[in-house]
Formats: structure tokens, C-alpha cells, sequence
């Protein structure tokens, strides 16, 4: 099968990023013919089934780079239509047969951010010409009718679409991310955990809580901070991802990783306080580490966590104080520590990258019998 995915960017990390590249890497290793149009890409090597196709773009800034890519990507998979049997997009493009709406409705993101800004706030996003040139893309793509199956990440992307643009359910097709479980395991704390804390400069006795992605003001790590300020006992944070903050006592911030595996195996557990997050492959990655979640029902991953299971999910991330309880109660509670972290493994093995293979393989050949081609 020859699949065409768009991407603007092809990077280790970000976890939208980081995610087409395993994604893409999984087909190409099945055989499939993957050609991906980027703007610019990051690969290690060179896989005998993936091919770079470099889209033009003005890159002067956002608006002009999401604009202008895709304009450039609407020409030239419109051109090679009759070359490929799929044509997927993980980003906001014109010309596709699957939009993957990985990124969740950024109306959505818009509406809870509106709720949670000031005078000055409301009128940044009001005077913003980029959110404006997004919404009209989302509306291009979901009024306009422009794909023949939307993949959305989680049930809570799925309600987003259709409520604010009432898409019929029956186009969109909720597939949750895979996670390497292999590559993120808990038998990697006693390879890395003793080499990330000395580097970082945490004991042993330490208790540590993660927090991995970039977008800090959409994710949570305000949140996280005020939780941790005052509190007592040996708790540290780690920050892994983009994004400025100024120096705050107990926190590091570690910038982005790509060995974000080591980080996982640092970590005691996993704290992640979003204001908007359509599901969000670090979920899935602490799990598969072994570590309990904490996170906020403004995350499609909430949707697998079971409270006192695998983690805890906080009703709002403004909730500083259910945050800090939540965290203190795993410093506390060792057994109870023990036994939602082998009860995040148990559920991570659910959603590995062979299970969200096989789901998006179904959705490709039920396509193409749609179309009356056959599958090659």
C-alpha cells in the first residue's frame, strides 16, 4: 500500500511529533510504501520504505508557515492523487483522505483557555490573525466535508468535533494511541534511574514527579507548580519539554529529550495538569514506565484512568489543592504507590503500537473497498 502522510514537521520530540515518526516507522516496517511531506524532518537513518518529500513553506512565522503549507500541500497531493492509495494528514491540510485530528479542536482549546484568561488574555486570542486562520481550516475540513474518515484520538475529541461542528458520528473513528512498550517498561528504572538523578542533582531518597510536553501554559505546568510550592518532604519535579518559566525551587527544568524513556525511569510518578489535552502519548508512556498518572478530566487519556487504579483525575487544573493531596498521598503511601504501578503497566499492554496498527490498517482497507480498490 503506498501511504502519503502530512506532517509539517518530523522530530523527536513533541509528542505529536514523536508520534507520526513511530507511527510512520510501524506501517514502512509492514511493508507499506510511506511517503511523508514535511516542511523539514529529523530521521536517524534511512528506511528503504520511507520517502521525504519537502513541502515549501513560508516559515517567517506561524500564521504564514501553517498557511502556506497547506496551500503547498493541497497542489501536490491533488497532483499525485492517483499515486497513493491513502493520503493521511496529522496536521490541518486541504487535500486528504483521513484527517487525523490529533491536535483535538483547537475551538475547543480556544473556549477553555478563553475561560481561564483576563481582560488582556480575551483580547490576544481575539486579535491573534493565527487562531483565526485555524478555525478556518478546522471549518474547511469538517463543513467542507474535506477527508472520507476522521481519526479522533479520544471519545472527548470525538464530542468536541461533533458539538461544535456537527459532523455526522458515523465519519469520525475514535482510535486511541499505541505506546512502545518495549521501549518504555518499567525494568528501565534500574538501567537509567541512578544516571538521570545524578545528573539532575536528586538522591536517591527523593520523591520525584514527571511532567513531559511542551505548550506549558496548555498543559498544566502553572498548575503543578503552585500544587508543589510549600511542600513539605523531599518532592521534586522534573520538566521535560519547550517552554520558558522562570527558575522555581524544587523544579527542574530539563528542556526537550529524546531520551524521554530515561526520564519515566527517573520518576516516581507522573503529573500532568492540562487545560486541554485531546489524549496526549505521554499518558501512555508513564503508564507503560510503571509510573500512577495524575491528570485532569480535560484529557482525552482520562477516559482509561480509573481513580484509585491507575493514578487520579482531577476535576479542573486550577484544583491546586486535590493536585498536592494526590501527590502526597503517593509519597505516603508506598504499597499503594507499588500497586498502581503495576496496575499502569497491566493497562498500558492495551494500547500498544501493534494494537493501533492493526485499527488503522482495518480503517484503510475499509476505505479502499469503499472506493472499489483493492487493497495491495
Amino acid at each position: 500500500m503506498k501511504v502519503a502522510i502530512i506532517r509539517k514537521k518530523y522530530t523527536f520530540h513533541g509528542g505529536a511529533e514523536s508520534f507520526s515518526g513511530s507511527f510512520i516507522e510501524k506501517l514502512a516496517n509492514d511493508g507499506h510504501e510511506m511517503h511523508v511531506f514535511a516542511i523539514k524532518w529529523q530521521a536517524d537513518g534511512t528506511h528503504k520504505n520511507i520517502y521525504f518529500h519537502q513541502v515549501p513553506a513560508v516559515t517567517f512565522n506561524s500564521f504564514l508557515r501553517d498557511l502556506s503549507f497547506a496551500i503547498s500541500s493541497y497542489f501536490i497531493l491533488k497532483k499525485q492523487r492517483n499515486y497513493f492509495d491513502i493520503i493521511q494528514t496529522h496536521d490541518k491540510t486541504m487535500y486528504q483522505d483521513i484527517y487525523r485530528a490529533g491536535d483535538g479542536c483547537h475551538i475547543e482549546w480556544l473556549r477553555q483557555r478563553w475561560k481561564r484568561t483576563g481582560l488582556l488574555g480575551k483580547l490576544s486570542i481575539v486579535l491573534n490573525p493565527y487562531h483565526w486562520l485555524i478555525l478556518d481550516l478546522e471549518h474547511k475540513i469538517f463543513i467542507r466535508h474535506r477527508y472520507k474518515k476522521i481519526i479522533a484520538i479520544s471519545e472527548m475529541v470525538k464530542r468536541n468535533i461533533i458539538d461544535n461542528y456537527s459532523v455526522p458520528a458515523s465519519d469520525i473513528e475514535v482510535i486511541y494511541n499505541g505506546v512502545d512498550t518495549e521501549k518504555f517498561h518499567p525494568g528501565n528504572r534500574e538501567k537509567y534511574r541512578d544516571e538521570i538523578r545524578r545528573k539532575h542533582g536528586l538522591a536517591e531518597n527523593d520523591f520525584v514527579a514527571l511532567f513531559m510536553g511542551s505548550g506549558f501554559e496548555r498543559k498544566g505546568v502553572g498548575a503543578l507548580i503552585e500544587a508543589v510550592k510549600g511542600m513539605e518532604g523531599p518532592v521534586k519535579v522534573l520538566v521535560v519539554g519547550k517552554g520558558k518559566h522562570p527558575p522555581v525551587p524544587n523544579i527542574i527544568f530539563c528542556g526537550p529529550q529524546k531520551d524521554n524513556y530515561k526520564y519515566y525511569a527517573a520518576a516516581d510518578i507522573f503529573v500532568f495538569p492540562t487545560i486541554y489535552e485531546p489524549f496526549g502519548n505521554v499518558h501512555l508512556e508513564a503508564l507503560a514506565s510503571g509510573l500512577p498518572v495524575i491528570t485532569t478530566k480535560n484529557s482525552g487519556a482520562a477516559e482509561i484512568i480509573k481513580d484509585g487504579a491507575h493514578g487520579y483525575v482531577i476535576p479542573e487544573p486550577e484544583d491546586v489543592r486535590t493536585i498536592a493531596e494526590k501527590i502526597r498521598f503517593f509519597m505516603t503511601n508506598r504499597d499503594k504507590l507499588e500497586s498502581m504501578s503495576a496496575n499502569a503497566r497491566q493497562l498500558a499492554e492495551e494500547f500498544t503500537f501493534e494494537k493501533h496498527i492493526e485499527k488503522i490498517q482495518a480503517l484503510y482497507e475499509r476505505i479502499l473497498d469503499e472506493r472499489g480498490n483493492p487493497s495491495p
